[in-house]
C-alpha cells in the first residue's frame, strides 16, 4: 500500500508535466475534463498547503516534511497562482482570517 503523501507527490508530479507540456505549446489544447482535473489538483494542493500551515505553526517540522511542504507550495504557487506570490499570499491571508473566524475554509 502506498503512502498517502506518496501518493500526493505523484498526482502532483503528473498534474505538473500535463501543465508544462501544455504551457510549451501555445496552441496545444487541453484534452476534455482537463480543466475538471486541474481544478481538482489545484484544490488539492491548497489543502495541503494549509495542512503544513497549519503544522508549521504548532511544530517544528521534520526535514522530510518540510522539503513535501516546499514542493507543494512551489506546485501551488506555479500551477494555482501562475506565479503570482501576491495573489497566493491574499488568498492565503483570507484563508487565515476566515479559519480565524472559525468559518468553513473554501478553497475555491
Amino acid at each position: 500500500m502506498s503512502h498517502p503523501r506518496t501518493l500526493s507527490i505523484a498526482a502532483t508530479i503528473a498534474a505538473s508535466l500535463l501543465l508544462a507540456t501544455l504551457a510549451s505549446n501555445p496552441r496545444a489544447q487541453p484534452p476534455n475534463g482537463t480543466h475538471a482535473a486541474v481544478d481538482r489538483e489545484v484544490r488539492s494542493l491548497k489543502a495541503a498547503y494549509l495542512r503544513c500551515d497549519r503544522a508549521a505553526t504548532e511544530r517544528l517540522l521534520g526535514m522530510g516534511e518540510a522539503a513535501n511542504c516546499s514542493v507543494i507550495y512551489e506546485e501551488l504557487l506555479r500551477v494555482g497562482f501562475g506565479g503570482d506570490f501576491k495573489r497566493l499570499l491574499a488568498w492565503w491571508h483570507a484563508e487565515r482570517v476566515a479559519e480565524a473566524r472559525g468559518e468553513r475554509i473554501a478553497t475555491p
